[in-house]
């Protein structure tokens, strides 16, 4: 396996969409530029029979480390689970623990980079019907117990060794272009490298965007202004008609989003952008 190996396991947040985009789109002059780039479509089936225990380990192995022979990124954004599978119970990834487990047998030493988001952007951006029906059935008490914090726990426990970066929608949007040389290393050359900010922006944020590059390039602070009052969220009206999740409740998802990222910052080996 190379040591050259960043594995993006999803999930299926919108920052993790757009990142697939941006693999899937670019595939070509990213190999070009020396970095294999295998987007969700090629990369997600392929992990899952590498995972599967079904199989013998050692065959499991071998290919993996055949396919990740040379430097490789992996965009497996359903790897953990697609979205309709999700939300059993009291579990967001029911699957999570095996494939995890399995992951830690063949990719010790990776790059893991996992993209959570506050439960309401997240289940808004999983276009599955059967998730949001599961959603609209659930309270509002479990879904406050759902944990990012633990499930990046079970990530650490599961692959002790590997370097563990998580990427929040807010600071990889505006710091996008940190966040694409994270990921695709020297590659990222070929990239828009504010190409993640650009994906989250209104019509209008574009143009004022391109207009402050006419003028020269744009500092963090101007990038985040620009973020702050252009970038496409969905309204609290949306989220309460699609999924069911008042306002209140709402807020208090928000904020149990911001603890389990503070909780995540004192995990070790573990970077939060």
């Amino acid at each position: 396996m190379s040591t050259e190996l960043t594995l993006i396991i999803g999930p299926q947040s919108r920052l993790a969409l757009d990142l697939n985009a941006l693999v899937r789109t670019h595939r070509q002059a990213l190999g070009k530029a020396g970095l294999k780039a295998l987007p969700s479509r090629v990369a997600s089936p392929f992990l899952r029979r590498c995972l599967d225990p079904g199989e013998p380990l050692n065959d499991r192995q071998v290919a993996f480390r055949r396919e990740t022979a040379t430097p490789t990124v992996m965009s497996a954004v359903n790897l953990l689970g697609p979205p309709q599978a999700g939300l059993h119970g009291r579990e967001m990834f029911p699957d999570a623990e095996r494939l995890l487990f399995g992951l830690g047998q063949i990719a010790k030493t990776a790059r893991i980079v996992i993209l959570p988001d506050s439960l309401p952007r997240f289940f808004m951006a999983s276009g599955s019907d059967t998730l949001e029906a599961r959603v609209r059935e659930t309270s509002w008490e479990t879904l406050y117990d759902l944990s990012w914090a633990d499930l990046v726990r079970e990530i650490r426990q599961a692959l002790p060794d590997a370097d563990l970066f998580v990427l929040t929608p807010d600071g990889a949007v505006i710091q996008s272009e940190t966040v694409l040389e994270l990921v695709f290393g020297g590659a990222a050359k070929v990239l828009d490298p504010l190409g993640l900010l650009r994906a989250r922006l209104s019509e209008t944020g574009i143009a004022v965007l391109d207009r402050m590059l006419e003028t020269g390039a744009p500092n963090a602070k101007n990038l985040e202004e620009i973020y702050l009052s252009f970038a496409r969220h969905p309204s609290v009206i949306e989220v309460q008609t699609l999924l069911g999740i008042e306002k209140i409740t709402q807020t208090l998802l928000d904020q149990r989003f911001a603890d389990d990222l503070d909780a995540i910052r004192t995990l070790p080996g573990t970077k939060v952008i």
